[in-house]
């Protein structure tokens, strides 16, 4: 972890930073954080067997001198355009090549991005909870609709619930990625200065466009994406230049 007051790295569970004396008891936001960040963690693990598997098949010619070389050349129309053929699956392999890259070429942060591990948990999650009440919400609207009305009123109340599930997928699904995008926006911009980058685009950027994203059909959402692909290309072009292409 690190000071509060004056950024220094200190021992974890450090009540008082021993440089500068500083309080460090967290508030309810870091203990919340910490605990996601450590699930995250905990699910990454498990889909990095996973997946890693898969992306060396791909990664072969992504060497150099024995020293991995970071991918520059993302796009925001490929992934897309990939997203909608695999029905959304790609997105997962995204998530954990980019946070691999940024992981990699911000490795003097001490902070590591999460993977897909925590996106593939919040999506079982949201899906469970969806069948739980679309299940619970149909049966008890459509008992209701049909003491009212009869067998026509228990369709139309059954009905009538059918979109509840899927709303609550989204909203559950729609939490975890926005903070994920803030804290990755602060992190590429921050690390951007290691590299003497100016990234002008920070998390709170990136939120704004997701937030407007949400009044104009996604494209909003779109652009918030495109600004952290952006960012992550400039940084790991960055990285290759300094600790790969030198050797």
């Amino acid at each position: 972890m690190f000071c509060k007051n004056c950024g220094k790295e200190i021992q974890d569970g450090t009540k008082f930073c021993p440089f500068c004396g500083g309080k460090q008891d967290s508030g309810a936001f870091e203990k919340v954080e910490g605990f996601v960040d450590s699930i995250a963690d905990k699910a990454d693990e498990q889909t990095d067997k996973v997946i890693s598997g898969v992306e060396r098949a791909f990664d072969q010619n992504r060497y150099q001198g024995g020293v991995r070389l970071l991918k520059t050349d993302r796009s925001l129309l490929v992934y897309i355009l990939l997203s909608i053929v695999t029905c959304g699956i790609y997105d997962f392999f995204f998530v954990h090549s980019l946070a691999k890259d940024v992981n990699e070429a911000c490795f003097n942060d001490k902070e590591r991005t999460p993977g897909a591990g925590i996106f593939i948990l919040m999506w079982l999650i949201s899906w469970a909870v969806a069948m739980f009440t679309g299940i619970l919400g149909t049966t008890v609207a459509s008992t209701f609709g049909r003491v009212v009305n009869g067998d026509y009123g228990a369709i139309i109340a059954a009905s009538s619930t059918m979109a509840v599930p899927m709303v609550i997928v989204s909203i559950v699904r729609g939490i975890y990625p926005l903070y994920w995008r803030f804290k990755l926006g602060n992190k590429l911009q921050r690390n951007g200065n290691e590299y003497g980058l100016i990234i002008n685009e920070n998390g709170s950027t990136v939120i704004i466009w997701d937030l407007i994203g949400i009044l104009c059909c996604c494209i909003g959402s779109w652009y918030a994406l495109y600004i952290l692909i952006k960012n992550t290309n400039t940084v790991c072009t960055a990285y290759n230049s300094k600790y790969v292409l030198n050797k």
